[in-house]
């Protein structure tokens, strides 16, 4: 039996209930859940400041569900806050079917079961403005401490630079299941599956609970998960919103081995390439040792790659193994979208 197409608009009521409504469940601390009619939800925190974040993703499948959980509830765990409920708006292109809808949505499920957050409500559409699946969403978290929360910025002089994982984690995981077919005449199947398998590295909550419980709130001053413009896009980002510079060391820095090969087969940075899995924290540098051995004891690994200085402002140097300095001026684009350019031209 075909799945059944369906028209432009909003999802039709029985459509929206059995493959949308009927998979959430929520807690007492929502007063008011998504139903259908209804266009807005009640929640009653515990604590008394919220962090709210929101990030986009594209595509129909399962993964693209899930990863747009993730990265929404990395954004809240960086600012030291659980993510607690998540809201998301999903346009669907014209002859979307109700199968791809429900693949979606067991994504967004599964993830928010494995971070702790329930989908409080959004919006669902079939439209002619888009030409893939684009999944909107917004995640609201409360404070890890109470009261309490990290910002990007908020990197001092001195203070050390700890990378947790390795760069270009996400950018890895894309790499290998989308282009497998391209990679595989030059890489071995086994370093192919271990890339596809950092999937299970992509959530930051683990790094930033441990961090915290580890050296304490007070001793971490900035955190930041590295996204789009990869490692490179991360330092001058804390770099631009502290108002500091940044020296980090080439050699220092973590690049596990299925990134390095499959960087090295696409002509790709992977300082550059996106790495939501991983953060960038700014640390009081007595206490940097301390985190990283805490950290490594929990099969997270983390590294000290540099420090932040009032010598440079919004820049930064990016020291090479041969002792030169790459100057960094402006976030880079990731070598993902460049890449993706690429393959389309020579299409």
């Amino acid at each position: 039996m075909m799945d059944k197409k369906l028209n432009l608009g909003k999802l039709p009521q029985e459509t929206l209930i059995k493959f949308v409504l009927s998979k959430i469940k929520v807690g007492a601390d929502v007063l008011l859940p998504p139903s259908f009619g209804e266009d807005g939800a009640v929640i009653k925190p515990k604590r008394n400041i919220l962090v709210v974040v929101a990030d986009p993703i594209t595509g129909a499948t399962e993964e693209a569900g899930w990863l747009a959980v993730h990265v929404n509830a990395n954004d809240v765990a960086v600012h030291a806050a659980y993510p607690k409920w998540f809201i998301t708006t999903l346009l669907f292109p014209p002859e979307t079917d109700e199968k791809n809808i429900e693949l979606v949505m067991d994504g967004v499920i599964r993830a928010l079961n494995e971070v702790g957050a329930t989908l409080i409500g959004g919006h669902t559409e079939i439209t002619d403005r888009v030409n893939d699946v684009l999944i909107s969403g917004v995640m609201i978290g409360e404070p890890m401490v109470e009261g309490k929360f990290i910002t990007s910025g908020g990197a001092k002089e001195g203070d050390a630079i700890i990378v947790t994982k390795g760069a270009g984690i996400e950018g890895t995981y894309i790499l290998a299941k989308e282009f497998r077919e391209k990679i595989a005449g030059y890489l071995k199947e086994s370093i192919i599956d271990e890339a596809i398998r950092f999937k299970r590295m992509i959530s930051v909550l683990p790094d930033v609970k441990y961090s915290i419980s580890s050296i304490g709130l007070s001793n971490i001053h900035a955190m930041h998960d590295i996204t789009e413009g990869g490692l490179i896009g991360g330092l001058y980002e804390m770099a631009y919103t502290s108002n500091l510079g940044f020296e980090v060391y080439e050699e220092k820095i973590p690049i596990l081995k299925p990134t390095k090969e499959i960087c090295e087969v696409l002509g790709l940075d992977p300082l550059k390439l996106i790495g939501s899995g991983a953060i960038l924290i700014a640390v009081e540098n007595s206490m940097a040792e301390t985190l990283v051995k805490s950290l490594r004891e929990r099969n997270i690994n983390a590294s000290i790659i540099g420090k932040f200085t009032k010598k440079l402002r919004k820049m930064g140097y990016l020291i090479k193994k041969d002792d030169t300095k790459l100057v960094i001026r402006n976030a880079p684009t990731d070598e993902l979208w460049i890449f993706l350019r690429r393959e389309k031209l020579l299409k």
